[in-house]
């Protein structure tokens, strides 16, 4: 069996999704892994008991205020991190997501940006899945209305999920769990590889500090052979 931790990053134009999957016989090192980030994390400063959240820690907001100001620093409890990350044998990671004015321009009644993503890692999880001969539990952040979430995600292995490949999901386990970020290192990993990706794209076509950062620190999840895709409608 597969877990695959989801969250979520967006600004007014795009909205992604992501996931981070491991075995569950893995969940044990995974633990360990963001375990050694926050170790690492506290000769700058960070009490241990922090949640890796990658706005937070490029931001120096709430547990991470100690690295405000402190950009070289926040870069490398960030580099670490993804290094930790993507040392457990065989994660991978998935990032589904769509951008929000095109959408908006091309249907009267789009549906949430939330709902598409997700619906899209599904279908790209479960093909994942497919491949690979396993089963996948889906382990979301908490979001609003995350009741009518499940309920919808569900309704797809009964309806499919529609669109140009419509797909039952068959390999994923429903209902999709929800829980809270500070009790799953696994959706703390999530957040640390959406965050960054989401930061990338957003500034694909411009070569800055913080493009070329963003796309540094990436490189240091090359090896969860990271699967991208932005929906354009």
């Amino acid at each position: 069996m597969r877990c695959a931790f989801v969250d979520e990053s967006y600004s007014r134009d795009r909205y992604f999704v992501g996931a981070y999957v491991v075995r569950d016989d893995q969940l044990t090192i995974v633990k360990n892994a963001v375990r050694n980030a926050l170790r690492y994390a506290e000769v700058f400063g960070i009490d241990a008991g922090a949640e890796l959240h990658g706005y937070e820690i490029m931001s120096g907001k709430n547990a991470w205020s100690p690295l405000r100001g402190k950009t070289r620093a926040a870069l490398s409890v960030y580099r670490r991190a993804l290094a930790e990350i993507a040392a457990v044998p065989g994660a991978r990671s998935f990032v589904e997501g769509v951008d929000i004015p095109r959408l908006n321009a091309r249907y009267r009644y789009p549906q949430a940006p939330h709902q598409i993503a997700l619906r899209l890692l599904l279908e790209r999880l479960n093909e994942y899945a497919s491949r690979v001969g396993d089963r996948v539990v889906v382990i979301a952040d908490e979001v609003p209305d995350q009741q009518a979430h499940a309920m919808r995600m569900a309704s797809y292995q009964s309806l499919t999920t529609g669109g140009y490949k419509p797909s039952k999901l068959s390999r994923i386990e429903f209902p999709i769990t929800f829980g809270k970020s500070a009790e799953s290192p696994g959706i703390q990993c999530a957040d640390m590889i959406v965050y960054l990706y989401r930061r990338i794209d957003a500034r694909e076509h411009l070569d800055d500090r913080a493009g070329r950062a963003a796309r540094d620190l990436w490189t240091r999840a090359q090896p969860l052979r990271p699967s991208t895709r932005r929906w354009d409608p």
